[in-house]
């Protein structure tokens, strides 16, 4: 036994001799993990760590070890009160004017958004996240405006993406929302002329192509990481064969860069340690012509730190590389450490360094040379294939470490879990060198030899065709990529969405399940669809209320991003674009068209059934969206609920007349944007024990009245408020209970049977 602890002190040691700006940074990430949680859990921490680094090899290193931990200690809680400090007080500050320094290009074209530094106010410093219209501002230049301060938004779904706590990790203190009037960008001539060389060079790698087709938006997402927009289909297709990092400017493409120009330097015959000196400038210039996004100056300070070693005649060591680069990240701001980019671009070299020599012995079978063959004695075409196994035996040991090491973050983060990337980025990564060689091609002919650039983008264009066929041909491989936050219960998801826009979900534990409508075609994209993804749903039929465009999710967005099979379908006509979709497209795409006029009941998951009460009349093209809607029940496990959108009062009506039972024990509602809705007639009829009503801010004919609110109670229904609940998840619980669950509030409310 003591032998063997000797020997683990041992090893520890040898470690740390050979990398001890790693160790170092790891000390500073534990600190600073712990302090996110209590302070104290962090200094204790750093005076542990210290002892252990006294015992393990002397005073002087635990006393380093104690440095570092506090300084990166100290700094993340100076910032992060700082931030809080700010916070509190803009909050509490009353509307005016405000002047900025905007810290990277607006994103967006009249509406536009970006992180800003305040220039004026007793806050100046703060970092603010700044929302304007009009002139869309690039990094650097000043913008002013009159705006209110607001908080930083929640997250208002289950599974919605949560962009309070990635602001927060980057600083950003509060929403600065500027008004229309009395707004300006002011650029220098500086940033003008980098926004200029920026914009040009994302011309010359794309030259000659459609600006929106899918080649030019897969090679500007490889070469500048600009992630396609509104291309739900090409994106999932990269996200589940466990590619997508090829989107993203980071170390891979810092280091094909880095060798594309090495190989150039040499090939000209500079000198190793002058090559070395040359590289640096291409690299970090290469990083802030792709918009210094945070994995690429990472990327290319790690290579400077890597490259820096053949300047210094020191032996090379990428685990001390990038150990210096996250040592001082930490100490500079240990916010970075809670952003997932953060953790998986770090963390996935981490494991590359450490676990390669490991996982490389699982494919040396491949590298063996023949057996009783001298490699003398082989002919050229044998050092060949002996040479490919080589190269391909240490490619399948660096993609299954990094593999290794990005599970258990892509799991925490994003609930998928990808085992067919090990195989995928062997095949896609020389894909990606040879498009990056292409389009850095294309950005040096372009000033000079413009058509010869625009015919090596149109041969480009074929190998991102390539890379696209190969993120597809792995992603649909069975088994190759599945979700691990798989609901283990059915249930009834009423999404929150802006603007008056509606959508809801029936999830079957393991039965797909049902889109009670979609959303626009922005909530749905931005919302519905990524919620669904990390909560392991995949929808594959449709059901439509009415032919409202805040309610379609934009037709052919929906069955893009997920398998649907069939829709139903409220009316037959419609002038809405996005109804016109699912009309005329959805058919051309496998998608099976059911009319609503046509059926009385459509099965649901779980052996539940949605009962169709009241269709409107197919052919009144003429009437308002929220004339035409169709109201539904639906049964399930005795409990049923009725789900009435946007229809009024003439809905309403009509299904009084009909003299049909109605009842239900929720009514889920919306708002009809020129009429009232849940009258008392119909409240009797129903007799619901709970109203659950949809609230937006914005349109004010979207906003629920209070005095309508205080009625329902006073009638004895329970009411929930969307505004405060944000979205609802409903379950039934194993005594047969409803419990209907909110996510922004985490408010219960416990239905008995009646």
């Amino acid at each position: 036994m003591l032998k063997d602890r000797f020997g683990m002190r041992q090893k520890a040691i040898v470690f740390y001799e050979r990398h001890p700006l790693f160790v170092a940074a790891m000390v500073t990430v534990i600190c600073v993990a712990l302090a996110d949680q209590k302070i104290a859990w962090g200094i204790a921490a750093a005076v542990l760590l210290g002892f252990f680094g006294y015992f393990l090899k002397g005073w002087r290193h635990g006393l380093a070890w104690l440095i570092c931990g506090g300084l990166a200690l100290g700094g993340y809680v100076d910032r992060e009160e700082f931030r809080k400090s700010n916070e509190i007080r803009l909050l509490g500050s009353a509307a005016g004017e405000m002047e900025g320094t905007v810290l990277a290009d607006g994103k967006g074209s009249r509406f536009w958004s970006a992180p800003v530094i305040l220039q004026n106010g007793p806050q100046a410093g703060a970092k603010v996240w700044w929302e304007g219209r009009g002139e869309v501002p690039v990094a650097g230049a000043v913008v002013r405006g009159r705006g209110n301060f607001t908080p930083l938004p929640p997250p208002r779904n289950p599974g919605e993406f949560d962009q309070a706590a990635w602001l927060r990790s980057q600083g950003v203190a509060v929403v600065f929302e500027a008004t229309l009037s009395n707004g300006s960008v002011t650029t220098s001539r500086l940033a003008r002329w980098g926004a200029k060389i920026r914009q040009s060079f994302r011309a010359a790698v794309t030259a000659g192509l459609v600006d929106d087709s899918q080649q030019a938006r897969v090679i500007r997402a490889i070469v500048i990481g600009e992630l396609p927009q509104d291309s739900d289909v090409l994106v999932a297709a990269f996200r589940n064969s466990g590619t997508l990092h090829a989107f993203s400017v980071s170390g891979l493409h810092v280091a094909m860069v880095g060798s594309i120009a090495w190989l150039i330097l040499r090939l000209i015959g500079v000198p190793r340690r002058w090559a070395v000196l040359a590289l640096l400038p291409l690299i970090f210039g290469y990083s802030w012509l792709t918009g210094n996004s945070a994995p690429a100056v990472r990327s290319a300070w790690m290579a400077a730190v890597f490259l820096g070693a053949f300047v210094f005649r020191r032996r090379p060591d990428l685990l001390n590389a990038l150990g210096a680069v996250l040592l001082a990240a930490m100490l500079i701001d240990g916010r970075l450490l809670f952003q997932p980019g953060v953790q998986l671009s770090y963390g996935v070299v981490a494991a590359i360094s450490v676990g390669t020599a490991w996982t490389s012995r699982a494919f040396s079978w491949l590298a063996k040379p023949e057996l009783y063959l001298p490699l003398a004695l082989m002919t050229p075409w044998q050092t060949r294939w002996l040479n490919f196994r080589r190269n391909l035996a240490q490619s399948l040991g660096v993609s299954l470490s990094a593999g290794i090491g990005s599970t258990p973050l892509t799991a925490f983060h994003f609930g998928l879990i990808t085992p067919v990337s090990i195989f995928a980025g062997i095949v896609l990564v020389p894909l990606v060198f040879i498009l990056l060689c292409a389009a850095l091609l294309s950005v040096a002919l372009y000033p000079v030899a413009l058509p010869m650039s625009r015919w090596v983008t149109h041969v480009n264009a074929k190998v991102a065709d390539a890379c696209v066929l190969t993120a597809q041909g792995f992603s649909a491989i069975p088994g190759g990529h599945f979700q691990i936050r798989q609901n283990s219960q059915p249930f009834l998801l009423i999404y929150d969405l802006e603007h008056g826009a509606g959508a809801a979900c029936f999830a079957g534990a393991k039965e797909g399940g049902v889109l009670l409508d979609c959303g626009g075609f922005h909530s749905f994209k931005r919302c519905v669809a990524p919620s669904l993804r990390r909560l392991g749903i995949t929808p594959d039929s449709v059901v439509l209320s009415h032919p409202d465009g805040d309610h379609l999710g934009g037709g052919a967005p929906v069955w893009e991003a997920f398998p649907i099979k069939q829709v139903l379908l409220p009316v037959e006509r419609s002038r809405s674009p996005g109804f016109r979709s699912w009309l005329n497209e959805a058919p051309a795409a496998g998608i099976q068209i059911l009319q609503v006029a046509n059926l009385t009941s459509l099965p649901m998951p779980d052996d539940a059934r949605l009962e169709i009460l009241h269709s409107p009349d197919p052919l009144a093209q003429s009437a308002s969206a929220d004339e035409r809607v169709a109201i539904f029940r639906l049964h399930w496990r005795g409990w049923k609920i009725l789900l009435t959108s946007d229809a009024g009062v003439a809905g309403e009506l009509a299904l009084l007349d009909s003299r049909q039972d109605i009842s239900a024990d929720v009514i889920v509602t919306g708002h009809h944007r020129g009429d009232i809705t849940l009258t008392d007639q119909f409240l009797d009829a129903v007799h619901p024990q709970a109203i659950l009503a949809s609230n937006s801010a914005f349109p004010t004919s979207e906003r629920l009245d209070p005095g309508r609110v205080t009625f329902w109670r006073s009638r004895g229904i329970q009411v929930i408020d969307q505004a405060k609940s944000g979205g609802v998840t409903l379950t039934i619980d194993p005594s047969g209970a409803l419990r209907l669950a909110g996510f922004v509030d985490h408010s219960t409310l416990m239905l008995k049977p009646r």
